[in-house]
């Protein structure tokens, strides 16, 4: 069974890899709108679950009596959720968004999803794992 952590890294590979492609697609607008609405789905529920995953890890890092875990991971939270709701609302108005901003927008999306997910793994992923482990659980 994986773990939230093996989850989440999985989706962090797939979601590279659709930016990836979707660079590959730039010069063609229609194209990169089509790509970006296949996959709005599946990046749409990782923020999600990452939206619920900081108020669990707070309270995972209190239990495990981290307190300096805690407060870095409402930190985090805070300014993940103001991330995530931005990822969230361009993969949503991929369609509706203006086709002449679209490229700039998408390169803009890329960078900041690239830069939290090397944050996260980073920082808040060993954190995670070690609350867990001293909670007896991984």
């Amino acid at each position: 069974m994986r773990s939230t952590i093996d989850e989440f890294k999985l989706a962090h590979g797939f979601i590279e890899a659709t930016l990836v492609a979707g660079e590959a697609l730039t010069g063609d607008v229609p194209k990169l709108v089509e790509h970006l609405k296949a996959v709005s789905d599946e990046v749409i529920r990782h923020f999600v679950a990452k939206d619920a995953f900081y108020p669990a890890l707070a309270t995972q890092c209190t239990a495990a009596g981290d307190a300096a875990g805690a407060h870095l991971t409402h930190i985090f939270e805070s300014n993940m959720l103001v991330q995530s709701t931005a990822v969230r609302r361009f993969f949503q108005t991929v369609e509706t968004a203006p086709k002449a901003s679209l490229v700039a927008s998408f390169h803009t999306v890329a960078t900041v999803i690239r830069q939290r997910f090397s944050t996260e793994e980073r920082a808040i992923f060993p954190l995670y794992l070690r609350t867990a482990k001293s909670q007896g659980a991984a």
